[in-house]
């Protein structure tokens, strides 16, 4: 499709993402251009759109729309938009062009619909109602950045996404309700003696509510992918009469494979079935001898330590940190879910239907809330521990060992991956220092960093005085590292270089501009040569009678003695000139092109002042001012000086070595095949 040309498309729409001056949407993308799309699993896209009319989800709509693929800023060790869009089938972008636009109300998420808003009314009054609601419908679409951040830090956050756990509560439900009314009927079931199966009764009435669970969370894909594995077990045991047979755990693997092969993509695949995995490892080395409360708590602790452990190379590798009350936690929280809440729950939804609950909701409210009130006065830094990058050579060589300890009788042999791995690390050449220049959009945002010591140059921008990139790139970035953040200076107050000021004093680093900007970074830098580490800082004097921002943005010479880098801002021709005349120290093995590239900067002069081996422009991607400019790319070209954009190339690193250095850049290191054109 071309990407600047509307497109008569019919949608449906699947999301209501917000809903301010205009409509944000994740979309089913029916017909494009009156051709048809995947009759199976059209694919979907994010769009704005304006509409008068209330929208709603499963709404028809036939409009005109800009589509274009979707696309991501990318960067190392921060979460991947661009791969999750993509193992979610969101595959554009898109905006409406003109006002045409044809709405038609569909029923067929009527029930679904009707359901969610039944359990918002029941449980609206009560203080937990954004615990409640997402536990019966796996939608979370109520529940605040804080709150999911607090189940994170106690690990529990697993508790919220639909899954084996929900899965087999509603099975369990199911399995015993069935039981109880068939019992009842006794004097029905009995004549016909053996020609029934009752447990395979009891389990299709289980099976049935798992189900009827399932649809009406809209079968998301942690709640599907659960039930396809419960089906596959119900059928291995039934068929074959044995029960925890491994090749239940296959079968099930190949069907949702088939069903969704995009949920390779997805974390929660990996844990889910090594939580499984575990499970049945679990019960086939323990046995239950005896039944009674005590013996229960033994199972369940063992169980949990269990999953603890086979899970923590997953948690360390995905989120680059680790629960650390949360193997105490889970053993409180999963029981009290499994045979309190969640039964409670249904109970009292179910009653709701026949006469007025509240005064039970209350008091069962009263009772949860207090409880959670008392966890959270647990300090933070006994909730959730940071960790630098966990490797994939890690997460490999940490399951092999595991692996040996619990499947073979040479368990000695369990420290060689481990050793092997960790070899291997050391053997690996360590860069002296880096170079980081995030992509972030129309910004600057760039990191150097030696010895775990970082210095910080520019915050990148904010958008719509809102959002920046410190708490999605930057913080989890020197998190996953292990840098410690000693400098920081802002090179001008634009809002694309300075927009993530506040968030970063938020994040406690104030103390970072006293060297470099003891008046605050409003007031312009210091000028001046510091030793940072082994590396030479050089800040140049201000501008001579320039009055303009750019001009007077701070420019920062950073050497080791053999490479070098330029950090110039956004200084345009005119002070490039003045850097000359002073003769300021500008020569460098790597320059940061002034002003994102700007043909107002980056003059012929410069550049042979300069001399770089490789230019990086950080820009936007198809941004409003197409940086960098094509005249300012030829005048570099003619230098034969090598260039990267982040637009193009994501987060680009450098590592400098005593006599080398290695260039990375984060969309060619991580795109993977299926993000290739």
């Amino acid at each position: 499709m071309h990407e600047n040309q509307p497109h008569y498309s019919h949608i449906t729409v699947v999301e209501i993402i917000s809903q301010r001056d205009h409509y944000y949407l994740k979309v089913q993308l029916n017909k494009i251009n009156q051709q048809s799309q995947s009759i199976i699993k059209p694919p979907l896209a994010l769009i704005t759109l304006k509409s008068d009319q209330l929208l709603e989800v499963g709404d028809d709509i036939l409009t005109w729309l800009y589509l274009s693929k979707y696309r991501s800023q990318k960067n190392y060790a921060v979460f991947d938009k661009e791969r999750y869009a993509f193992s979610e089938r969101i595959f554009y972008k898109g905006k409406q062009i003109g006002s045409y636009i044809e709405i038609s109300k569909s029923k067929n998420t009527h029930v679904i619909k009707s359901y969610r808003q039944f359990i918002k009314n029941t449980y609206q009054s009560s203080a937990l109602n954004w615990l409640y609601y997402p536990l019966l419908t796996g939608d979370r679409s109520i529940m605040s950045y804080d709150q999911k951040q607090q189940l994170q830090q106690f690990g529990i956050s697993h508790l919220l996404a639909i899954s084996g756990l929900h899965i087999g509560l509603m099975f369990s439900i199911g399995f015993f309700i069935t039981r109880a009314v068939l019992t009842g009927l006794n004097f029905v079931v009995k004549p016909l003696g053996q020609q029934l199966n009752l447990s395979l009764m009891y389990s299709v009435g289980g099976f049935i509510l798992a189900f009827s669970y399932v649809y009406l969370s809209g079968f998301v894909v942690s709640a599907t992918r659960a039930l396809i594995m419960l089906g596959c077990y119900l059928l291995i045991y039934y068929y074959a009469k044995q029960a925890l047979r491994w090749r239940s755990i296959l079968f099930a693997l190949v069907c949702v494979l088939l069903i969704e092969p995009f949920s390779l993509l997805n974390p929660g695949l990996y844990f889910s079935f090594t939580a499984v995995v575990i499970i049945f490892w679990v019960f086939s080395v323990i046995a239950i001898a005896k039944v009674g409360v005590m013996s229960l708590i033994q199972t369940l602790v063992i169980l949990q330590v269990a999953l603890f452990i086979g899970l923590l190379p997953l948690s360390l590798y995905y989120f680059n940190g680790i629960s650390v009350i949360g193997l105490v936690v889970n053993l409180v929280a999963i029981p009290i879910l499994g045979f309190i809440i969640m039964p409670s729950l249904v109970l009292l939804s179910v009653l709701s239907l026949l006469f007025d609950v509240t005064v039970l909701i209350t008091v069962f409210d009263y009772l949860l809330q207090h409880a959670y009130q008392s966890l959270l006065l647990v300090p933070g830094e006994y909730r959730w521990l940071d960790t630098t990058k966990f490797s994939i050579q890690w997460l490999i060589s940490s399951y092999i060992a595991i692996g040996i300890m619990c499947f073979s009788s040479w368990r000695v042999m369990a420290c060689l991956p481990i050793a092997l791995t960790f070899l291997d690390q050391y053997l690996q050449p360590k860069p002296l220092w880096q170079l980081d220049v995030f992509d972030v959009g129309h910004g600057t945002m760039v990191l150097v960093s030696r010895h775990g010591k970082g210095f910080i140059y520019d915050l990148g921008p904010v958008y719509f005085n809102t959002f920046t990139r410190i708490n999605g790139t930057l913080v989890p970035y020197i998190t996953s590292m292990g840098v410690e953040v000693e400098l920081t200076l802002i090179s001008h107050m634009d809002k694309d270089h300075a927009g993530g000021l506040t968030d970063w004093l938020h994040h406690g680093y104030r103390h970072t501009f006293r060297l470099l900007q003891p008046n605050g970074p409003e007031h312009g830098c210091k000028a001046g040569r510091y030793d940072f580490y082994d590396l030479t800082l050089t800040v140049s004097e201000s501008a001579e009678d320039l009055k303009t921002d750019n001009d007077n943005s701070c420019v920062v010479h950073i050497s080791d003695g053999h490479f070098s880098v330029l950090l110039p801002g956004d200084i345009s021709a005119k002070r490039e000139s003045q850097l000359i005349a002073q003769q300021s120290v500008l020569k460098s093995t790597v320059l940061l092109s002034p002003h994102h590239g700007s043909n107002t900067s980056s003059s012929d002069a410069f550049i042979r002042a300069v001399a770089p081996e490789l230019v990086i422009h950080s820009t936007a991607y198809k941004g409003q001012w197409q940086l960098p400019h094509p005249r300012v790319i030829t005048r570099f070209a003619d230098h034969n000086v090598m260039q990267y954009t982040t637009a193009a190339h994501g987060q680009v690193n450098i590592a400098f070595y005593a006599d080398q250095y290695t260039i990375n850049l984060a969309r060619d290191d991580e795109s993977y095949w299926f993000l290739k054109d």
